[in-house]
C-alpha cells in the first residue's frame, strides 16, 4: 500500500518571479531550474510513495480564473496537482494563518507530518511548522530532502 505525502510550494520568489504591468501580475517568470526539480521530485516518490505537489500562495485580489491562466501560461499548472492549488484570494485565508496550511493538509488527505511547505519567507515557514508541516526554504533543498530520504529508507 502506497504512503501518501504532499509538497506545497509558494509561488512568488520560490518558483517564479511575478512580472507586473499596470500594477497587476501580468505573468509569472518561472525560474529555469523549476521544471527539472518538479520532474525529479515526482520521480523520487517511487512505487510505494504517492507524492502530491500543490501550491499555497497569497494572491491578493486575483480570481481563481486569473490564477489558473497565470499558471497555465507559465507552465506551472502542468507541474502540480491542480486540486491542491490554494490561493488566498479564493480561500479567504493567507499564509499568516495556520488554518491555510491546515486546509492544504486536509485537501491532500495526509497528516501534517507527511506535508512539506517550500517557501522563501521564514515567517511563513514558521506558521507551516506550527501546524506540523516540515519546511524547506528552496525547491532544490526539498528535492535533496526527498531524494536523500528515499535513498536512506527505500520503504518510506
Amino acid at each position: 500500500m502506497a504512503e501518501n505525502r504532499a509538497v506545497f510550494f509558494d509561488i512568488g520568489d520560490t518558483l517564479a518571479s511575478p512580472v507586473f504591468e499596470a500594477g497587476l501580475v501580468a505573468r509569472l517568470a518561472v525560474y529555469p531550474f523549476v521544471p527539472d526539480v518538479m520532474a525529479r521530485l515526482r520521480a523520487a516518490g517511487g512505487d510505494d510513495v504517492e507524492l502530491a505537489v500543490g501550491l499555497i500562495s497569497n494572491t491578493g485580489h486575483a480570481t481563481a480564473a486569473m490564477m489558473n491562466d497565470l499558471l497555465s501560461e507559465s507552465g506551472l499548472q502542468a507541474l502540480v496537482d491542480t486540486d491542491l492549488c490554494l490561493f488566498s484570494s479564493v480561500e479567504g485565508l493567507d499564509k499568516s494563518q495556520p488554518a491555510f496550511f491546515e486546509l492544504a493538509r486536509d485537501r491532500a488527505d495526509v497528516s501534517a507530518a507527511s506535508c512539506v511547505f517550500v517557501g522563501e519567507d521564514a515567517a511563513e515557514r514558521a506558521i507551516a511548522a506550527s501546524v506540523g508541516f516540515r519546511v524547506s526554504p528552496h525547491p532544490l533543498h526539498v528535492l535533496h530532502l526527498v531524494e536523500t530520504e528515499r535513498s536512506t529508507n527505500p520503504h518510506v
